[in-house]
């Protein structure tokens, strides 16, 4: 069934390439066009759109570490503090 899916997805990926193997004009700040293939501007348009969400993914990860950090050092305190009092009470009894 594995041979299967890939065989499907390489033969669907083939197809998409052969037809948008075509040159298509792309210009850069100026009037004369670069003639680049419409599949590697696909394939870079999808990485860098890749790289965008990947490192933009990264800053969200590090501030969530953070947070969890800040969080843990609360935590630990309250609970040190909770144990303090409750060592307290047990003191005077």
């Amino acid at each position: 069934m594995k041979n299967i899916v890939t065989v499907v997805i390489t033969a669907l990926v083939v197809l998409f390439t052969v037809q948008n193997f075509d040159h298509v004009p792309v210009y850069y700040f100026g009037n004369k066009p670069v003639h680049i293939r419409l599949i590697f501007i696909i394939v870079l348009s999808m990485a860098i759109g890749y790289f965008i969400r990947y490192f933009n993914g990264i800053n969200k990860e590090e501030a969530l570490k953070k947070k969890c950090k800040e969080l843990m050092i609360k935590h630990n305190k309250l609970m040190k503090k909770i144990s303090q009092d409750e060592h307290s009470d047990e003191e005077e009894f």
